[in-house]
Parts: structure tokens; sequence; C-alpha cells
């Protein structure tokens, strides 16, 4: 059964959120999926229906400025502290989970932006998990960082925290296109499915640009991530799960799974997977070959909570 329900954060605003829940049986474990940039929780319902037919309950938000959380400032979320406020809110969402599904093994799926966000939650909230899985992440992020830091600040100054850049959504995004041409669409590096690609295009909730203040935030929460240790919280014997495919631009290709994987291993992580995929892009839950996907993530799970 999914359902549609509203959860109130730690300021008073509602976030959008569905939930997913095994019919008749009570749940082996609960997935909390945090989505990515420019997209909403509404894309992982065929992942959540799979995970539901094989026991599990699901939930996620939608993030602020996106989906239904905000569809009327889609890529905006605060003039200040916007990465914090969305770190702040997976632990608001944690909290109805753990609420209303009194304890069962908690399991976080962050994808993307997403991942980012949960490595910054478990640098500031103590939380013990059955595991942890990370898709199309990356490691630490290039020098080049501090000028899209220098850059989105001057914009802000001109423009104001709500005005969007083409140049800096061209800059980001665009660069993942060029390395599929001949494109199809602006999205081919999300998957080699031509359908989700489609389906992702005319999405009005998908693949909008972004405020000059969220870009900012964005980078200077990245900034603030790779500044800091440990990567994933205080309890090292939590197994993480790295889910990427190898030709996804936002891990470099694969580099930057391998590269995170060697962050984690080194600020002291015990159990450290890898599962890449040969010719996946970026949305690897929405590849050609996702039933293998899914196959596999669900062999890996359903060992951590044995």
């Amino acid at each position: 059964m999914k359902s549609e329900i509203k959860i109130t954060d730690h300021l008073g605003k509602s976030l959008h959120a569905l939930q997913w829940k095994p019919d008749d049986i009570p749940p082996k474990a609960v997935v909390q999926i945090v989505h990515g940039v420019s997209e909403h929780i509404e894309r992982y319902n065929h992942f959540a229906n799979f995970l539901k037919k094989n026991g599990f309950a699901v939930v996620g938000h939608d993030h602020r400025g996106h989906g239904k959380t905000d569809p009327d400032h889609l890529g905006y979320i605060a003039e200040k502290e916007g990465f914090e406020l969305m770190v702040k809110n997976i632990r608001d969402v944690k909290d109805f989970v753990e609420g209303t599904f009194k304890g069962v093994p908690h399991i976080f799926f962050a994808h993307s932006m997403g991942s980012f966000l949960v490595q910054r939650y478990f640098q500031v909230y103590d939380d013990n998990p059955a595991a942890i899985i990370y898709s199309g992440s990356n490691g630490k992020p290039p020098l080049l960082l501090n000028f899209g830091i220098f850059l989105t600040a001057l914009l802000m100054k001109v423009n104001g925290p709500q005005a969007k850049s083409p140049l800096i959504n061209k800059l980001s995004f665009g660069e993942y296109n060029k390395k599929f041409k001949p494109n199809r669409t602006n999205y081919d590096w999300l998957s080699r499915d031509t359908n989700t690609v489609d389906l992702y295009k005319d999405d009005p909730y998908c693949g909008f640009i972004c405020s000059m203040s969220f870009y900012h935030q964005l980078f200077t929460g990245l900034k603030k991530l790779h500044s800091h240790r440990p990567f994933a919280g205080n309890d090292e014997s939590v197994p993480i799960l790295l889910l990427a495919g190898s030709q996804d631009p936002v891990s470099n290709m694969s580099r930057g799974i391998k590269n995170l994987h060697k962050i984690l291993i080194q600020s002291g992580i015990q159990t450290v997977d890898r599962q890449i995929y040969e010719g996946g892009r970026h949305d690897i839950l929405n590849e050609t070959n996702r039933e293998e996907v899914y196959s596999n993530l669900l062999r890996w799970i359903n060992q951590q909570i044995k």
C-alpha cells in the first residue's frame, strides 16, 4: 500500500512524503529514500514497490525546493543554510519513521545529492542504522568547487538569492551530457533507457533550474562535508554499499566512487562494499539492467538484516 503523508519539520514546515508498507505483514526493515537534485520521491515508486513486495516498508520525502513540498518554489531552499536545512529534514523524517515503525531496522538509501546530504547527516547526528546505501555519489570534489562558490556568491549579490542562472546549470549538468554526444536530449547522462529519460524530461517536477542560493549552498555544503570526519557516523560497524554505473559522470565515471570508498575506509568504516555496473549511467535504479540492480540490492540488504 502506498500512501501520501505530510511530515512537519523542526521549523513547522510541511514536507510532502510517501510511504509504502507491505500488505498484512510487519516489515523486515524500513528503507528511507533520500532523493537527488531536480527530482522528487515519486520517481522511486517502482523501486519502492519492489522493496514492499519483498517485505520492506519505504518512506521518502520531497526536499525543500522540490516536488510537492515546494511546487511553487522549485530550486529555492532558503536564503541561508539551505544545505543544512535539508540535512535536518532527513532527521525530521527519520523521527517520523522511528515513531511509526518502532523497533524495526532502519536503512538509508541516498541518491546523488541525497548521498551528500546523508554523509553530512552522519557528521551532525549520532545514529546507528542497519545499513547505508549511497547511489550515484562521489568522493572529494575538485578544486574547481571553490570557483563555483565564488561565482554563485557574486551572482547572488547582483541578482538576488532566488534568481536562476542557466549559466550555472549548464556548467553543472551540461558538462555531464557532453560525455554522451551526439545527444538525443539534455538528460542522456541519466540513463541508457530512453523511456526513463523521456519521463524525466516531461515531468514538471524534474530537470528544473535551481536558484543561485541553492547552488551556492550546495557547493559550500560539499566543501564543509569534505572538511570534516568521519564520513559515515560514529558506529564504524555500520555496513555501507556504494552503488554506481561505470559511465556515471556525477561519480566521475566511477573514479569518484573508488575515491569515496578509500575515504570511508580511511575514516575507520569496517564494511564498505561496491556495486559498479558496466555501462550504467547516473540513474542506476532506472537503467536498462534495473532488474539485475534490484536483485543485487535486495540480496545485499537481506544480508545486513539477517
